[in-house]
């Protein structure tokens, strides 16, 4: 009698389920970290901007490397600049570029976590100020971490699946082989250790390899036929059954 068996369904499902949950949160949180937060905090540095002058969107740059720091060393590099036209050539130089948005309250520099705005009054600039935004540079980070984190394992996941998903266990009359292992020839069959079957749904194939002896894990989980595989077992070497005994299907009485 030969008996072929992959994994269960089961497996195969719960399996790939994980694989592409995991999956999503990677990109759910990278999402956040790289798009969706710097997003939601250039939003706000808008919103900061009176109404009558905010705009629809900003079309400056936006400069990642500003920060709290960041006031002092633009305040540091207005100190000598006395006309407008200064100022600004001052903050540009500093910043790098062109300001990110510019309106009659001011010159508004906006980074990734933190915006500079340096305040105008009679057309210079009367002072320097900063605010941060909700989400903050470490809310970034992790969230960059734990896509990173999340991307790993779903990489190991994506083997992984694939291995269940290559499960293979032939037993014919030259033995048993699973995955690649074997064959087991019947005469190497030793015994079955049922010891943990009730608790963790597994026997152990106990067969002796050049004198030495050695174990092959069944998992009632991990294949489709197991129960075959066992009963078949069990036939050919006399071992007991361990598993629950099959009732006859009920006839009808009535049916001739």
């Amino acid at each position: 009698m030969r008996i072929e068996s992959g994994p269960t369904t089961e497996r195969k499902i719960r399996t790939t389920l994980l694989l592409l949950m995991v999956a999503v949160f990677s990109v759910w949180f990278g999402y956040d970290g790289l798009i969706g937060w710097p997003k939601q905090n250039h939003k706000e540095f808008l919103q900061q901007i009176p109404l009558d002058e905010r705009p629809k969107a900003s079309t400056g740059p936006i400069y990642p490397g500003i920060t709290e720091i960041s006031v002092d060393g633009a305040r540091a590099a207005l100190k000598d600049a006395v006309t407008a036209t200064q100022q600004h050539d001052a903050l540009a130089k500093f910043f790098g570029g062109p300001p990110t948005y510019e309106n009659a309250e001011g010159i508004h520099y906006f980074g990734v976590i933190y915006r500079v705005t340096a305040r105008l009054q009679g057309g210079k600039i009367a002072e320097v100020d900063g605010r941060r935004g909700q989400r903050s540079n470490y809310d970034l980070l992790f969230q960059k971490f734990l896509s990173g984190s999340l991307g790993v394992l779903a990489l190991y996941l994506l083997w992984f699946v694939s291995r269940v998903r290559g499960t293979r266990l032939v037993l014919d009359e030259t033995g048993l082989t699973l995955n690649g292992v074997g064959p087991v020839s019947w005469d190497e069959i030793k015994a079955l250790d049922t010891s943990r079957f009730q608790k963790k749904g597994w026997l152990e194939l106990v067969y002796g390899v050049n004198g030495g002896e050695r174990r092959m894990r069944l998992d009632e989980y991990h294949l489709a036929r197991f129960d075959d595989v066992i009963d078949e077992i069990c036939r050919r070497k006399g071992f007991e059954n361990p598993l629950p005994v099959k009732e006859p299907a009920a006839t009808d009485p009535t049916s001739t």
